[in-house]
């Protein structure tokens, strides 16, 4: 073995630390090719709902019944578009969210299932505006921890200009926000972090607060313009930079020489 691949910094000191390895170890994000980016969005129509995105496995630790209560009781405003799998302690979970849905009286979330194909899913991707992709502010699972940069959510939604709604960490913030202010609340935690005018992909929440996450489907409902222009600058960021070419040439000529 010449070289480990990691997808965060923090694995990658875990690793050596555990292995004692003195082989090279390079941390390389879950990054689409560039084949993956979608065609630039139009603006959004402000006549239409607000429209999320979220892929992926469901559970309570990644789509919180909190987070879809907030959303039920934006009927009208915002409806979430859902694609992924239940994993079998999650099957009375997804009962749970299609319930509550019935309950709202419209239908504000929409559950595509497993879709099989990749197209089908980038189809109900592209028809959204921005995409949830948290994590719990707190884990025992070394993995959850570490997953800035090893989650591959946020950059497919980015590929597909769509802004994201992350958690309000330091790792996440720092990436995706660059360097984010408090404008919801003044003093203490900030309800909603949003990036300075002109920078970030996206806005952070606390995905475990009523408070902060009605801050921040509150914002999205009343920023798409802003919320569209994040998702522009995430599809060229991803271009640019944050694609699979460009992150693993350096990989690709050490491996060569």
């Amino acid at each position: 073995m010449e070289l480990c691949v990691l997808p965060n910094e923090e694995r990658v000191k875990v690793f050596r630390e555990q292995t004692k390895t003195q082989k090279p170890v390079e941390c390389v994000w879950n990054v689409p090719g560039l084949e993956e980016i979608g065609p630039g969005k139009p603006k959004p129509n402000l006549q239409t709902p607000l429209k999320l995105f979220y892929g992926g496995s469901l559970a309570p630790a990644r789509l919180s019944p909190l987070i879809l209560k907030e959303i039920i009781k934006l009927a009208g405003q915002i409806e979430l578009q859902i694609v992924g799998y239940a994993t079998y302690a999650a099957q009375k979970y997804i009962e749970s969210v299609v319930s509550m849905n019935k309950e709202a009286g419209q239908k504000t979330i929409s559950y595509h299932g497993a879709l099989s194909r990749r197209s089908e899913l980038l189809a109900v991707a592209d028809s959204c505006e921005a995409a949830l992709c948290l994590v719990p502010m707190s884990s025992q699972d070394l993995n959850m921890r570490t997953m800035a940069g090893a989650s591959n959510k946020p950059f497919d939604a980015m590929a597909r200009g769509l802004a994201v709604v992350v958690s309000d960490l330091p790792a996440w913030t720092s990436m995706y926000l660059e360097k984010p202010e408090d404008v919801a609340g003044a003093g203490g935690d900030p309800k909603v972090r949003i990036p300075n005018p002109g920078k970030g992909y996206g806005i952070a929440i606390d995905p475990e607060s009523k408070e902060s996450i009605q801050a921040g489907l509150n914002w999205m409902v009343n920023n798409r313009e802003k919320l569209w222009e994040m998702g522009q600058r995430g599809r060229q960021k991803i271009k640019n930079e944050w694609n699979y070419e460009d992150h693993y040439a350096k990989m690709t000529e050490r491996l060569i020489k």
